[in-house]
């Protein structure tokens, strides 16, 4: 600590309370499952998921030709599909649609668990130990709930071509 911080401390020591700390800094459980993940991190969960990661943007990169998909864009085991009703202008799904709620719905009935964003943008954040069957099955599942969005009446209405 910068010792202009350490002098305010230490005058003060013994005049009143210093509340500081944390609830579980330095608690044994929280110190041992910091150990524990950090084993795990050693045995290979860490470099599974950069391998993850990486099928995971490439199989999403692969729904761009979808006509629903402006854009795809994360890093590793964090990414997002933006959904749009024009490629070229990035035209988001219209809210009267209820885009996060709809497409919530539909991935979760489709055993996918997702983040519906407000504007149809679809949020995904796996665990590190996918394998890489479950990260197809991931993109494979994403691809269903895309088109089932695109036979809705209101979104293909909002389509600038289909």
């Amino acid at each position: 600590m910068a010792d202009h911080v350490y002098q305010v401390i230490a005058e003060g020591a013994g005049d009143a309370l210093i509340g500081h700390g944390y609830t579980y800094s330095g608690h044994p459980v929280s110190a041992a499952v910091g150990l524990a993940v950090l084993k795990l991190y050693e045995e290979g969960l860490l470099d599974n998921g950069r391998k993850a990661g990486e099928r995971l943007m490439a199989g999403l990169h692969g729904l761009s030709d979808h006509p629903l998909v402006g854009d795809v864009r994360g890093r590793g085991m964090l990414a997002a599909i933006e959904l749009v009703t024009d490629k070229d202008a990035k035209t988001p799904l219209p809210a009267a649609s209820e885009p996060s709620k709809r497409i919530f719905d539909r991935a979760y009935r489709n055993g996918l668990i997702v983040r519906a964003f407000g504007n149809g943008a679809i949020g995904f954040a796996p665990p590190l130990c996918c394998t890489t069957g479950e990260i197809d099955e991931m993109v494979a599942r994403t691809r269903r709930v895309l088109d089932e969005t695109l036979e809705d009446p209101d979104i293909r209405a909002a389509m600038k071509s289909v």
